[in-house]
Parts: C-alpha cells; sequence; structure tokens
C-alpha cells in the first residue's frame, strides 16, 4: 500500500519527531562528508547547485521536481529504519492562511526553523482556480522546450515564482539556496500534490517530453520523465484535510477546444504617442498601452508579452489591467477588482550553469519567459459601447528575502521585453 503524505499540521508529535529525526541523519551526514550523496547538503545541491541543478520554466518543472522528492523521501525512510521506515515529506498547505503564524507552527521548531519573511503578504489568489479551471496540461504544466507558444506553466510562474520570492522569503527566494531551507521540501510537496489533482481531474494525460532523461538523476533507476506520471507507481498518494476536500470538491469544466487556432495579432503601443514601452515601465513602474477591440471576432482573447527578460539581482511582478482608458488607474480593492486580468511572476535567475552532453555550458533556467493575459472575461464584462481601452502593466518588486522593502533598489533596470501583443484565437 503507498505510503501516505500528510499536511504538516496533521503529523502527530511521533511523526513530526520521526521526520525531524530523519532529516538530522542526513544533516550529520553532510557535517562528516559534504559530498556524500546521501546527505542533506548534496540533495540540497541537486536543486539549488552543480549537483543537479533543477528544472524550471518548461515541462519538466513538475516531474524534475517529483523526482527530486522521490529519491530524498526514499534516504529519510532509510536513515534510521524502523523508526523511520515510515517516514514521507508532510505538505504545507498554503492555499488558506495558517493561523496564528504565517507559516505552520512546526517550522519554528529546531530541525525545520529558518530563517524567513516576517512580512505580512497576500497568497497567491488564482492558485486553487488553476488547479480546477484549468484543463490544458501545457498550460497548467509547462510547454516542451522550443514550443512557439509558450515555456513555463501557470502553476509556476504563477503561484511557485510568488511564494518563493514575495511569501516566503529567506533561502527560499533565491534559486541557488532554496533547498536549504526545510520549508523547500513541504513546500514542493504541495506543489506535487496539486500536480496529482490536477492529472485525477483530467484522466491523467500522457506527460509531453516523456523520454526526457532528468539531470541529476541519471544514475538513478528510474530517470525520465514518464517514469514519474504516477504518485502511486511512486509509493506515495496524499492524505487530504477536510478543508482540502472542501477545495477541490468543484466540478471539472468541459476541456476547451484544442488547438486552438490564431485569428489575428497586432502590437499595443504606449497611450502616450512616441513613449518607449520599457523605458515608460522603468521610468513610471507603469505603463499604459492602447488596447483596440479587434474586428476580428474569436473566443479568446489574449495578450502576450514575448521574451520577458528573467531577472539577475532580484525578483519582480507584472500585473495587468484592462480597463476604458478615461477611468484613472488606482489599483486599489474595487479597481483590481473589475479590471485585473493577472499576472506574471519572474524569480529571479539562478546563477549556476550546467553541461548538456559535451556542449558548452547553459544557463540553468531560461533567460527570458512568455507571459499571457487572457482578457476575454473581463472584455466581456466592460460592455465598451466603442470606450477607448487601456492595458496596463505595473510593475511590482519583491521585497527582500527578510521582508523588508527592496534592496538596494528594485530591478527595473532589468525590465526587458521585446513587444506586447493582442492575440485573437478561434
Amino acid at each position: 500500500m503507498p505510503k501516505a503524505r500528510k499536511d504538516i499540521n496533521a503529523l502527530t508529535d511521533a511523526e513530526l519527531d520521526d521526520y525531524i529525526h530523519a532529516l538530522d541523519i542526513l544533516r550529520q551526514r553532510s557535517e562528516l562528508n559534504e559530498e556524500d550523496p546521501t546527505g542533506y547538503a548534496f540533495q540540497a545541491s541537486l536543486h539549488n547547485g552543480s549537483a543537479g541543478p533543477c528544472e524550471h520554466g518548461s515541462d519538466l518543472f513538475l516531474p524534475w521536481h517529483r523526482a527530486h522528492l522521490h529519491y530524498f523521501e526514499k534516504l529519510l525512510q532509510e536513515a534510521d529504519p524502523p523508526r523511520t521506515q515510515n517516514v514521507t515529506v508532510p505538505y504545507w498547505d498554503w492555499i488558506s492562511e495558517q493561523t496564528p503564524e504565517k507559516f505552520p507552527l512546526a517550522f519554528k521548531k529546531p530541525g525545520l526553523k529558518s530563517p524567513r519573511s516576517s512580512a505580512a503578504a497576500e497568497l497567491p489568489p488564482d492558485t486553487l482556480e488553476i488547479v480546477t479551471k484549468t484543463t490544458n496540461q501545457k498550460e497548467f504544466a509547462g510547454y516542451p522546450d522550443g514550443d512557439p507558444f509558450g515555456d513555463a506553466g501557470r502553476l509556476e510562474s504563477g503561484p511557485h515564482d510568488t511564494m518563493h520570492g514575495y511569501y516566503i522569503g529567506g533561502a527560499m527566494a533565491n534559486p541557488s539556496r532554496a533547498a536549504e531551507d526545510a520549508i523547500y521540501f513541504s513546500f514542493h510537496s504541495f506543489i506535487d500534490l496539486m500536480w496529482a489533482e490536477w492529472q485525477h481531474r483530467n484522466g491523467t494525460p500522457p506527460l509531453t517530453s516523456p523520454d526526457h532523461v532528468l539531470r541529476g538523476f541519471t544514475s538513478q533507476p528510474k530517470n525520465k520523465v514518464s517514469d514519474f506520471t504516477s504518485t502511486a507507481d511512486l509509493d506515495y498518494e496524499y492524505e487530504y484535510t477536510d478543508r482540502l476536500k472542501a477545495a477541490f470538491a468543484v466540478p471539472v469544466p468541459p476541456p476547451l477546444p484544442l488547438p486552438l487556432s490564431l485569428l489575428a495579432t497586432e502590437p499595443l503601443t504606449p497611450l502616450d504617442e512616441g513613449a518607449d514601452l520599457v523605458t515608460e515601465l522603468r521610468d513610471k513602474e507603469v505603463v499604459q498601452l492602447r488596447f483596440a477591440v479587434p474586428e476580428t471576432q474569436g473566443k479568446r482573447l489574449v495578450v502576450r508579452l514575448d521574451e520577458l527578460k528573467v531577472p539577475n539581482t532580484g525578483t519582480y511582478m507584472l500585473r495587468g489591467f484592462l480597463h476604458p482608458s478615461e477611468v484613472p488607474f488606482h489599483p486599489d480593492g474595487e479597481f483590481t477588482r473589475r479590471f485585473a486580468v493577472g499576472y506574471v511572476t519572474l524569480w529571479r535567475a539562478h546563477p549556476h550553469m550546467h553541461h548538456d552532453h559535451d556542449g558548452p555550458p547553459v544557463a540553468h533556467h531560461p533567460a527570458s519567459r512568455t507571459a499571457r493575459f487572457d482578457v476575454t472575461s473581463t472584455l466581456n464584462s466592460l460592455e465598451t459601447n466603442g470606450a477607448d481601452l487601456a492595458f496596463t502593466l505595473q510593475f511590482i518588486p519583491a521585497p527582500s528575502p527578510t521582508g523588508l522593502p527592496p534592496h538596494p533598489v528594485p530591478p527595473l533596470d532589468e525590465v526587458e521585453l521585446e513587444d506586447v501583443r493582442m492575440e485573437v484565437y478561434s
């Protein structure tokens, strides 16, 4: 019978102690030999450094992290049997606010405690919607390398990247240090739970890039994307709390007809004639673009940001709004409720390089991203009647890892993108 991964708040005292005990044994191994592949430091470096590093910005993101959790969990179980033989990585359910603290109280215990952001922060508002309403696998989980339609999926480029840079902070704010903090494993256990839930809801479609060998795991018996399709085949399953059962107890929407056909596309230009899009965004942290309702009628209308640079010095978010141009931009609750069309978070780039076969070293993360804002429902709700519209992008820098204001300056000089286009799909 598969072992159960439980909510960290639902563990008994004995279960939590056994988990921390197993973690401590792995840490002790690293103190004796930092290169010990069964030690915590080496396992963290699979994500953080040259032993891997991790996969981001494509359809490999979810399978790679499932593999990382799987092999880490096996080491925990083998750390000190029989005491640790049933240990699993507990998940942290971050769909809902924790009480009375920002993080589960377990993460204040020795063995799980680590410096993190103490500042109040909002949880990503769209996590549950992404899991329960997105039916296209690529849109949810990511696109194969070289796919012209995109790169990172919605779960990664939205909630995942936002939690790392805006909510958790500490080592987790930096991709080259994230797994130093044990909260990384519980955070990604919940990412994996949401993927498993999405698979269940959508009939477990065949994974894209099934034969791709996951770096860092080439010597392991399971190392291909297809090996990490099913949690049951990996000897674990998720035990839902009543709160989680209620959150996921919504019907699966009918899948969108695919493939979508691009009917028309046109660039969006700043409302201020002659202004440069990037310069204005850097100078004002807001840029407003002229948005004309297209003559071509389609079922889906998307605003696409091309070649959006992944920053090297810090994390930032771009929020999108579609609104009548005579309505002044003011990102308060009412304006956001009526006109927000989504966001994309650019988690800072990973400094490590990796080698593919005998070729030159290449960047760990993609150097740029594609972002899309589906404006269909907002446009339909506006009842424009010929009114002029604006598409507004707002720049929001992440706080420092401690939760203090960005230091020394927001990465405004790193905001780069090729263009912004409106796309009409059938």
